[in-house]
């Protein structure tokens, strides 16, 4: 559903969302995608097409990984649709700290405990237990320059154990000491500015982006019987101590600076900058613009110990707690009550989606009466000065313990748990008083089957003919010599051996994409159809070759205009088979493909075939059936 494994970049996940990356988003059929068991919503966002899941998104991911090809991945710039530079760097952060957000959140939560603990004299930090406890916890934050080399190097398409060793290297205990010892070293008579890189993150991120410029470099001119060895040598001993001399000193001071700049804009007001930011940060959220925020929070903590900025935004899970929490107590709608009711659950979790997605963006008002809470959270938590601690806060009553201080439970973390209090009674009396209660008629699932019918009589009311996109002998699809047609595995349809070089638009409709080797197109008519034209059979080994195409992804096209022109005679004379399969690749959406068995021939812009619309009891059935 999502365009097939070709049409995958790479696949990742967070705590609830699978999130692609797409050669084509067109591709994907984003309505079913939503109408699947376990499917909360589709968001595109960033440059990724994120299927919102919850919970269960773990075991999701498990069962989809098996059936894309893990070597099918490619650089941004092969993609059909360029990245801006926003879209560009949400994808690096995200590629980044994706991945590590869930050891980072679960280190801070039990670090958080830890410091519970202790100052409740549970247990003491000579303890065994505690000892641990803590070399688990802080091991995550102590080495993640490591972790975050490992992926730097899958961000930038270079060797991710590279980064990781590079990363180590940053962390090496005798470097670490000779730091702590206030040594001075020199690296071929060069004075080395030692620093701890232990629990940074810029300057490792820096080092690996140096390191997927010497590598390719080096893969540019070592031999290729010599690079297995040569290759990883050389970019050891080139980026080590470059980043040691260069990279990490610099880079360590842009992050001292990057933090000292944010608490100084945070401490001129720190209440109003509590409202602000709490006020719009799920909207943030929604539009992906939260990304910018994470490694500002990480590198507070690597540098000062401690970030305020979270401890601001931490009540904004309560003020979405709080609105689902009055919406569940309004509805008259059963399974609305329901819904609402598990989502509030997984909300004290620090899960919010299934409350953004469910619950309070299908009903506007009381999204806007959450953030209104969350504002008068976070203003609260700027005026007690709040701050987090040594971790990584994700939301939920088990991040709480990270916000208590070196000295204990004081004004800080008072007034802290007071902005959560704050931001879910707000929320939850602002939705029961302003915010209308769900009625059956109103629901989210009624209005998209009332959309659904609507779309379903436009579409059996439009045109369903296909013509032919070009002139030849016409065979069924089962003579062709590839199984992938043969055996109908991606749609009905018909295969045309051509007489004339040139394919024409078959319908009126868009361009979804054109094959970077320019043998296939794909398109979509006005009323649905999804098309694929495929020039040739194993065609995509001539790269291009022999093929000049007149359209790109995204273009208009009318009845007979002029999509692309091939050369018959060189293709044939490479030894390829020019026949054309014409497959209708959303074949499962109709009841039929209604092929002519009479028709030998066809010439360009005569009726090919049609296409007959499910009926309303064959959707049923459909429905059942998935």
């Amino acid at each position: 559903m999502v365009g097939g494994k070709e049409n995958v970049n790479s696949l990742i996940h967070c705590v609830t969302r699978l999130r692609f990356k797409l050669k084509d988003e067109s591709s994907a059929k984003t309505e079913q995608i939503k109408g699947l068991d376990g499917v909360m919503t589709v968001v595109k966002s960033g440059g990724q097409y994120q299927v919102v899941i919850g919970e269960n998104v773990a075991d999701i991911y498990d069962k989809v990984m098996p059936h894309l090809n893990p070597e099918n991945t490619t650089s941004s710039s092969e993609t059909s649709e360029k990245s801006s530079i926003w879209n560009s760097a949400v994808q690096i952060l995200s590629g980044l700290f994706t991945p590590v957000l869930g050891p980072l959140a679960a280190a801070g939560i039990l670090k958080g405990f830890l410091v519970l603990l202790t100052i409740t004299n549970v247990l003491t930090t000579k303890s065994g237990t505690y000892m641990i406890l803590y070399a688990a916890a802080d091991a995550v934050f102590y080495f993640l320059p490591v972790i975050l080399g490992f992926s730097a190097g899958k961000v930038f398409h270079t060797n991710s154990y590279m980064g990781a060793v590079i990363g180590a290297a940053l962390v090496y205990p005798d470097m670490i000491a000779a730091y702590n010892a206030g040594k001075h070293l020199t690296f071929l008579k060069i004075p080395v500015v030692l620093m701890s890189y232990a629990q940074t993150l810029i300057p490792i991120i820096a080092a690996v982006y140096f390191l997927y410029w010497v590598e390719k470099f080096l893969n540019r001119y070592i031999p290729k019987s010599l690079k297995g060895i040569f290759v990883p040598l050389l970019c050891l001993v080139i980026v080590v101590p470059v980043t040691y001399l260069v990279v990490g000193p610099v880079t360590s001071m842009l992050s001292s600076g990057l933090a000292s700049a944010v608490l100084a804009l945070y401490k001129l007001v720190p209440p109003l900058a509590g409202f602000i930011l709490a006020g719009i940060w799920q909207l943030a959220v929604l539009l992906g613009l939260h990304w910018a925020f994470i490694p500002v929070f990480l590198n507070n903590i690597a540098t000062k110990g401690f970030d305020p900025i979270n401890a601001m935004l931490y009540c904004t899970v309560f003020g979405q707690v709080g609105a689902a929490l009055a919406m569940a107590i309004k509805a008259k709608d059963y399974k609305f009550k329901e819904l609402a009711t598990t989502a509030v659950i997984s909300g004290f979790l620090g899960i919010t989606e299934p409350i953004i997605y469910g619950v309070t963006i299908p009903h506007k008002k009381s999204f806007v009466m959450a953030s209104i809470g969350s504002a008068f959270g976070g203003a609260i938590a700027g005026f007690a000065s709040a701050k987090m601690y040594g971790g990584f806060a994700s939301g939920g009553i088990f991040g709480i313990p990270m916000f208590i201080g070196p000295k204990g439970i004081n004004f800080e973390f008072i007034g802290f748990v007071l902005s959560l209090a704050v931001a879910f009674v707000v929320a939850l009396v602002l939705t029961l008083l302003l915010v209308p209660g769900v009625k059956p008629e109103t629901t989210a699932s009624t209005s998209t089957e009332k959309a659904t019918i609507s779309a379903s009589n436009a579409l059996s009311q439009a045109d369903m003919n296909v013509f032919a996109p070009l002139s030849g002998k016409v065979e069924p699809l089962s003579a062709v010599n590839d199984d992938v047609f043969s055996k109908g595995l991606i749609g009905k349809g018909i295969a045309v051996v051509p007489s004339e070089g040139k394919v024409t638009a078959p319908f009126d409709g868009t361009v979804v994409s054109v094959f970077p080797t320019k043998h296939a197109l794909g398109l979509r008519s006005n009323s649905g159809i999804e098309l694929l034209i495929h020039i040739g059979l194993d065609t995509v080994n001539l790269k291009g070759q022999h093929f000049d195409s007149l359209v790109k992804g995204g273009d208009i096209i009318t009845l007979g205009q002029t999509l692309e022109k091939f050369d018959i005679q060189a293709i044939e004379n490479e030894g390829y088979d020019v026949t054309v399969p014409i497959v209708v690749t959303n074949s499962n959406e109709y009841s039929d493909v209604i092929l002519d068995d009479n028709q030998r021939s066809v010439t360009a812009g005569d009726e090919l075939f049609s296409v007959v619309p499910q009926t309303k009891s064959e959707k049923h059935s459909a429905a059942v059936q998935a």
